[in-house]
Parts: structure tokens; sequence; C-alpha cells
């Protein structure tokens, strides 16, 4: 807050030199991730989310807006990498085999960034008008996991920092946003789907937290964020919000009653499904359905080009950012396969997704408690908009994917750090060394 209002006085004084005031909140944040790395860790969760709000409200001039949020974020990222290597070099932090398999996945993306692009046959006529290069937005998302992995803020932050920043996007979009011609919320940044893919988990991090706490005061956030996935007309939200909810409410139960609970709602879907309205009118009931229509059949052809893309080289990839370049200059302004396991794929090649993966089941296997058991519940519903956007490598939107994860790695390396039955053996010496006192006394 100290920084927000001295960077507000700079603005003031400076007047037509404004820019120059960047300068001051980025030496104060400098500070702040060499002093407090895990604090600076924990603060890029609500920066990458609401930084745009700010840009929107005008400062960022006649810059375009998206381009401004993923520069500072990109900068933040930097700076608290920086104060953590410091520490680390030190000898206050220690690395974890994560960190390999988070370096391996990076170097093959940084490999298909430097790389020239390849030749493709099909898309001959466009080959040459693909000569700049992308943002290499997934190497910053993968630094946040390791700065994640290395100062894991505790989950109760996270969760609560997510969550009270869902709503802020969601009372700004209900405030400064505009519904197009298909009836969908969105703003410059915040565009339908992005809405829904923040504000999807985030219904389920409250139910969770309604659960977990036994309170429903965290029913009320939930009804504002899917208040606004539902104004967005975000598929993807609905669904992500559906299986989150679903996942934690399976992960507290074992045996027989998850498996009863799991036919409970699958029956009562297919009920829902047979005996009501279609899956389009269930996940985006103001959702006009030729908008649908068209937007699947869109879809499908650019997902069978990305996948021809995969099979002719599912080593290499045809290089990152060239996907996304070569769909747009044929498909017109849409960006990606829709789909970014396939994207991964189809610009990296099949190890960098295979690479991706193994982080993502090592962080979601282990079974959670309390507070872990929420954040696994987040990670888990936002691999469904993973298989539906093309958000995955931009630092600002997929935060709320990257930091929790990093959470649930540190949560499985301190875990396996510690001997099979530490714990257990440490609360059995202590209580046979109360027994023998009590005797003794």
């Amino acid at each position: 807050m100290a920084t927000a209002c001295l960077a507000a006085i700079v603005l003031v004084m400076l007047g037509e030199y404004r820019f120059m005031s960047l300068a001051i909140p980025a030496a104060l944040f400098a500070v702040f991730a060499i002093v407090r790395p895990r604090a600076a860790a924990l603060s890029l969760l609500p920066l990458g989310m609401l930084i745009s709000i700010a840009f929107e409200w005008g400062l960022a001039g006649q810059l375009d807006v998206s381009q401004v949020t993923a520069a500072v974020v990109t900068a933040c990222v930097a700076i608290v990498a920086a104060g953590v290597s410091i520490r680390w070099l030190s000898g206050q932090f220690r690395l974890s085999m994560e960190h390999l398999l988070i370096g391996g996945l990076g170097a093959l993306v940084l490999a298909s960034y430097l790389a020239p692009p390849v030749t493709v046959a099909q898309w001959a006529s466009v080959n040459s008008l693909v000569d700049s290069r992308h943002f290499p937005g997934l190497l910053v998302c993968l630094l946040t996991l390791a700065i994640t992995l290395v100062v894991p803020p505790k989950p109760a932050h996270v969760l609560q920092l997510f969550v009270w920043s869902s709503v802020a996007v969601a009372v700004f979009a209900f405030s400064q946003g505009l519904y197009g011609s298909n009836d969908r919320l969105y703003t410059e940044v915040y565009y339908s789907t992005w809405l829904g893919i923040i504000e999807g988990p985030a219904v389920a991090v409250c139910i969770g937290l309604a659960y977990a706490r036994r309170t429903a005061l965290w029913l009320a956030p939930a009804a504002i964020c899917l208040s606004c996935v539902i104004a967005s007309g975000s598929r993807a939200g609905t669904l992500a919000a559906a299986v989150g909810v679903t996942f934690y409410l399976m992960t507290l139960r074992s045996g027989f009653w998850r498996m009863l609970l799991l036919f409970v709602l699958g029956a009562s879907a297919l009920l829902i499904l047979w005996y009501g309205p279609s899956v389009e009118d269930l996940l985006a009931p103001l959702r006009d359905g030729s908008s649908i229509n068209s937007s699947d059949l869109h879809r499908s052809g650019l997902l069978s080009s990305s996948l021809d893309l995969i099979a002719q080289h599912p080593l290499r990839g045809v290089g990152y950012g060239n996907l996304v370049q070569m769909i747009e200059i044929s498909y017109g302004p849409r960006t990606g396969a829709h789909n970014d396991y396939i994207r991964l794929a189809a610009e990296n090649g099949l190890p960098a997704l295979a690479l991706f993966l193994i982080l993502v089941f090592l962080g979601v296997w282990p079974r959670q408690q309390g507070d872990l058991g929420v954040v696994r519940a987040l990670v888990v519903s936002c691999l469904v908009w993973i298989g539906t956007d093309v958000a995955l490598p931009h630092p600002v939107i997929s935060v709320h994917f990257w930091i929790p994860l990093g959470c649930l790695l540190a949560a499985r390396a301190k875990a396996a750090a510690m001997p099979g039955d530490a714990g257990v053996k440490l609360t059995r010496s202590f209580r046979r060394r109360s027994r023998s006192r009590s005797r003794a006394s």
C-alpha cells in the first residue's frame, strides 16, 4: 500500500514523465524480495490477477494493456527469482528433484524458442510469414513454479488471496465490463473465457473452504464468482467449478461412500441431460446456441490441424509460438489450438508434454488434508480449462495454477525428504517418555 501511494504521488509530480515512476515500486519490490522472499513469491498471485485492473483504468496510456501486464509480471518474477537466488547461494534454501523436471521442461521450451521454425508442407504458403518470435511466457511460468517450490507460501494464504482476488476481478468485470453481441461479459483484458477460467476454480475453492472451515461465509464469494462465470458464458469455467467441487468431495470419502457419491452424481447428470436441457445449456445457460455451435466448429478445425502437426513433428514440434502464428494467419485472429496440452506438444514436442504431465501427476497424486486438500482441488479444477483454452503460458492469467501446483510439489518434496515413518516413530517415542515420567512421578 505504501508503494502504491508513493507511486501515485510521483505520477502527479512527474507529469508527462510518468513512466519514470515505475522505477520506484520496482526498487522497493526488489528490496522486499531479498528481505522476504516467501512473501514476495506469494505476492505474485494477487499481482498477476489484479495488475490488469490498474492498467485498464488508464495507467497503460496508449500501450497495449495485455503486453504491459505481461511485462510487469515478468519483471516481478525476475526480481523474486533474483532474491531467492541470493538466499540459495548463501545456503538458506535447497533445491529438490522436482527442480530437475522443471529445468528439463524449461530447456525443451527454450530450445524450441531459439531453434529456427520448421517447414511444414501444408503450411508452405504461410511459413515465410512466421518470422517474429512469440513472447516466451511459459518460461516465466516455469520460473514462477520453481520459485514457489523453493519458498512455498502457506496454503491458507494462497487460497484466501486467490478467492478475494477473484472476487475483485468479478466485481470489476460487472462494474466496468461490457456485453458483446453474444451476451457474454468481458473487459479489455479479461476476455469472457478468461473470466471463466479465473472464477470457475474460485467457486470450487470457496466451497472447499466452506466445508473445511465449517462456515457458510465462504458461500458469499462463491456466489459472486459463480454469477460472473454464468455472465461470461464460459463453458470451461462452469465445468472447472463442477469438477473441482466433485473432486474435493470425493477425496473426503473412501471406499464404498466414494463410489456411492460418484454413482449418485453420474446418475443425476444422466437424468438431467436425458429429461432436461442439453450440455451446452447447463454449462452456459445464458449463451446463444448459434454462438456455441460456431465456436465448436472452429475449435474442431484448429484441433485437427494441431494434431496433424504433432504427427509430423512429434519430438521437436514446430517451434515455440509458431503454432499460434500459423493458425492466426490461416484462420484469422484466433490463438492456438484451444487446448494447451495439444499446443504444448505441437510447439515443443511430446517430451515437453510428458514432463509437464509428470509434474502435474507428482503434485496432484498424493492425498492431502485440510487447506492442502483444497489447493489440490484448485489444481485439478485448473486442469479442465487447460484442455479448453490457451492461457497456460500467460504469466498473468495462469498464475493461479502455477503457484498452487508449486505448493503441492513443495509439500511432496518435504514429505519425501523425511523418513517413511519418522513422524510416527517420533510421536510414539514422545508418548513413551511421557508415560515413563508419569510413572516416575
